[in-house]
């Protein structure tokens, strides 16, 4: 039960320990001064940040589309307490693919 980040081609080392330390929010300060933190610890700005962080893709290895098996992308680190509480989640593809069959059997 975690969060699992896939790294893009281009990013190295540094990026991905900023990547990892970005995702390791655990909400005991608030976000804004969390950001503000990791920003202070590498010496970057939030611009830079979250440009870093955009070029990683992360999920939830515990919350699996109910019809495919594809874990759930999160964006911001609300995104994982928000998707847990949630009874079932469908990917994006999947969604559409049930809605379009219930349109096409109305």
């Amino acid at each position: 039960m975690g969060i699992r980040i896939e790294w893009s081609m281009t990013q190295n080392a540094w990026d991905k320990r900023v990547c990892e330390d970005y995702w390791a929010y655990d909400h005991k300060i608030s976000y804004i001064d969390y950001v503000h933190l990791l920003c202070q610890k590498y010496n970057i700005s939030s611009h830079v940040l979250f440009e870093t962080i955009n070029q990683c893709y992360a999920c939830l290895d515990d919350v699996c589309c109910e019809y495919c098996g594809s874990a759930c992308p999160i964006e911001v680190p609300a995104d994982i307490t928000y998707m847990r509480a949630k009874e079932s989640w469908f990917c994006a593809v999947c969604e559409h693919a049930m809605w379009r069959n219930d349109f096409v059997s109305k």
